[in-house]
């Protein structure tokens, strides 16, 4: 090894005496073939420099790179760092991996490489790297959640899932929400049923768990229970990010509220409004989401605003609808829940009425709202963007 390196420092110093270009070629030769990828692809960010009559001292700077240059040094840039990451890929060194690929916002590569992991029977270092980077770095949660459930258990992943959720993308809360309702609609439809065949033990085979609560009330009674409440609790809320093409988990999200509703009244734990009355009004949401006596469902909502006395109640239960009627693309209703009820909401809620209107591309709305609130630059946007449309 030391006639090796001996070598390596004699030829880099020969050649950086008469050709530095072939220097940093001899350099990025040796680390390649010594298999060191960060050295590696520091190496290629300085050659870039150096053909570009550059400094070289801190190769991955963008700093001293003229702004005529910035969008070429960049692209050297994202192509390294995904060499990079890949190698280190090859190499099972997945979180130094990620290093690059979360600089060059590239997490598609890492999901697929996460994919097809498996969790051993003995837990070890490195399933705690691969969950650690799956689910609490948000490179795959659905994944993460599969092998947290299959080794924390679920009131574990409960946990950490509540903790995420909102920093999570849309889509990763639809396939998170759909991986907890199906095995906690697993988990409780397995205990009902065991329990009902105490009394039946002829039962026909995979009855729902609506078929196994059906006509059967003592199951309930004494406040029994068959899921740990909390864990019930809080994957019907998580099931509000369910798309209505899961039709699967949104129905037995629907199901996991029908036991729910029959819950000692203590065991119920209300939210807020319109989920104060919690597993009718979820029950009622999920059957907007599926398309299942949406009309009725819908009416509930429009219902609860009406008698709400709190202005801040009749907001709450205003997001909720607006944001039903917007994913059945009731446009204009949408619109008409939100100038009513929403119109002076502050942005810093999470509700933009502007965003709203841009979104329905209603300027009419808008430019009433511009009035509302004495606002003649957004009547004139609003004015410029409808002529614009036409």
């Amino acid at each position: 090894m030391a006639n090796a390196e001996t070598t390596m420092w004699d030829e880099l110093d020969t050649k950086i005496g008469g050709d530095a270009g072939a220097a940093l070629e001899a350099l990025m030769t040796h680390l390649q073939q010594e298999g060191d990828p960060h050295h590696l692809f520091d190496a290629r960010l300085m050659k870039w420099k150096f053909d570009n009559g550059l400094p070289v001292m801190q190769p991955t700077s963008v700093a001293d790179v003229p702004r005529e240059k910035r969008s070429e040094f960049e692209q050297v840039y994202i192509e390294a760092a995904r060499e990079t990451g890949k190698q280190l890929l090859e190499r099972k060194q997945l979180t130094d991996a990620w290093m690059y690929f979360r600089a060059i916002d590239e997490p598609e590569i890492m999901a697929e490489a996460l994919e097809g992991y498996q969790a051993p029977d003995d837990l070890d270092e490195e399933f705690e790297e691969i969950l650690q980077l799956a689910l609490y770095q948000r490179i795959h949660p659905a994944k993460g959640v599969s092998l947290m459930l299959s080794t924390h258990g679920m009131c574990n992943t409960v946990t950490a899932v509540d903790q995420l959720y909102l920093e999570m993308k849309a889509d990763d809360r639809s396939q998170c929400a759909e991986i907890m309702v199906k095995q906690l609609y697993d988990d409780l439809a397995h205990n009902v049923r065991y329990e009902v065949e105490q009394r039946s033990p002829m039962l026909p085979p995979d009855l729902s768990l609506t078929d196994l609560i059906a006509g059967r009330q003592w199951l309930f009674e004494n406040e029994n229970y068959h899921i740990d409440v909390s864990h019930l609790n809080a994957v019907v809320r998580f099931a509000r990010s369910l798309e209505e093409n899961q039709t699967e988990a949104i129905e037995k999200a629907i199901q996991l509220c029908d036991y729910g509703a029959r819950l000692a009244p203590h065991l119920q734990y209300p939210g807020e409004p319109p989920f104060d009355d919690y597993y009718v009004a979820h029950k009622h949401y999920f059957q907007i989401v599926g398309d299942k006596n949406r009309d009725e469902s819908l009416e509930f909502f429009r219902e609860r605003m009406q008698q709400a006395e709190e202005p801040s109640d009749r907001e709450l239960i205003a997001y909720v609808l607006v944001d039903l009627l917007m994913r059945l693309k009731r446009h204009d209703e949408a619109v008409e829940v939100a100038e009513k009820y929403l119109g002076e909401v502050h942005e810093q809620s999470g509700f933009s009425f502007v965003a709203l209107c841009e979104d329905t591309k209603d300027m009419d709305a808008l430019q009433r709202h511009a009035k509302k609130v004495n606002n003649p630059v957004l009547y004139v946007a609003a004015q410029l963007q409808k002529t614009r449309g036409k």
